[in-house]
């Protein structure tokens, strides 16, 4: 067992970490419930990679209080790495659907498979269940602690049915990728696990988090923070890249009719409420893979890697279905649209947006007609 490489490896995570903290120190000002939580992972993984440096420092070592530190150390260990992934989980699920009363409705079993694991880590400081420091202070491994290993698989392995079953009803988002934190975790602790004497779970777990964080700057700059779909800058980004990669595709744009009076007649926090309306139908009615930006205001637009027109038309007509079936639930006002597709065909993008701007401008003058006449 090489002291000075395990110290290196756990040094190098509480490097990291810190300077993670100091590049995150915004999103902790910010005291919302999903940064406290990675605030939280951040402080408890870095107090992981000092406590796995001191039981390494203390194995074999006899002094008074030795023994005792090596417990404090070693069960600190064995606790964090139950409540790591569970926090993770609880995080992944705030961040796809913002409603902490989930975690105690979908979670019960993994809840409980954490209170029996943690009443197992208490217990072991009176009878040795899942590890035992010898009298000359010598840790070890007993065989219920590999248990442990496969509780955080069972923990790792929900995350990412989770955010697949998201997938399936949402669709992707770009910027929310789970594996960037469990990947160098399973990879990591699957080697420590193999191997005694490597210490890489808890570097592993600092690159993780220095993943997630990257993550979740990325969503900050590119996802709009009122209706969560993609901004207009992040748009500006995809079109340049297909159309230097030569991709064909297709979009509609979209405005929200006399928006206006919804702000004027209900206040801009239901107007608000009606762009949240909106960009939901329009992320639940994808299934070609569409791309749904906020353009600016009340304008979206969805685009789609394909030259055929036709493939939104029908995108439109489940946006319309999901429209009606809205309105006819409402006592307070209507939600109608107004759009125009367009095809990049051999035009540049510039001529492709005036297209789709026109059209939509004609349906909407065809819309205020008909209410004028209706009047």
């Amino acid at each position: 067992m090489d002291l000075r490489s395990i110290y290196v490896a756990n040094g190098v995570g509480v490097f990291l970490l810190i300077l993670l903290c100091y590049a995150s120190r915004t999103k902790i000002l910010r005291h919302n419930m999903e940064d406290r939580i990675y605030s939280n992972m951040v402080l408890g993984v870095m107090l992981g990679c000092v406590m796995e440096a001191l039981s390494y420092a203390l194995d074999g070592r006899v002094f008074p209080g030795a023994r005792t530190l090596n417990y404090i150390a070693n069960t600190y260990l064995f606790t964090v790495n139950l409540v790591l992934p569970f926090i993770l989980l609880v995080y992944v699920d705030l961040g796809l659907y913002g409603d902490t009363g989930r975690v105690w409705k979908h979670y019960k079993p993994q809840i409980a498979v954490g209170a029996v694991m943690l009443a197992v880590t208490l217990a072991n400081l009176f009878v040795p269940i899942c590890f035992t420091i010898t009298e000359d202070n010598v840790y070890e491994r007993l065989p219920l602690g590999n248990v442990y290993y496969l509780v955080i698989l069972y923990y790792c392995v929900t995350s990412l049915v989770l955010t697949k079953r998201y997938e399936r009803e949402n669709g992707a988002r770009a910027f929310f990728n789970v594996d960037m934190f469990l990947v160098p975790i399973l990879i990591g602790a699957g080697l420590q696990f193999m191997f005694y004497g490597l210490s890489l779970a808890w570097l592993s777990a600092a690159i993780g988090l220095v993943g997630m964080f990257m993550m979740q700057q990325n969503e900050m700059a590119y996802v709009d923070s009122l209706v969560d779909t993609y901004n207009r800058q992040f748009m500006n980004h995809i079109l340049s890249a297909w159309i230097s990669r030569g991709i064909r595709f297709s979009g509609v744009m979209l405005d929200v009719d006399r928006f206006k009076d919804i702000n004027d007649r209900f206040g801009h926090s239901e107007g608000d409420e009606a762009l949240k309306t909106v960009a939901d139908i329009l992320k639940k009615a994808r299934r070609n893979r569409e791309w749904v930006f906020r353009f600016a205001g009340d304008e979206f637009i969805v685009l789609v890697r394909t030259d055929d027109p036709g493939a939104l038309e029908a995108y439109m007509g489940e946006v319309n279905r999901a429209l009606e079936e809205r309105n006819r639930g409402a006592s307070d006002y209507a939600i109608r649209l107004s759009y125009g597709i367009g095809s990049i065909g051999d035009g540049d993008i510039d001529t492709f947006m005036k297209a789709m701007d026109g059209k939509m401008y004609e349906m909407k003058a065809g819309h205020h007609r008909a209410a004028q006449a209706s009047a």
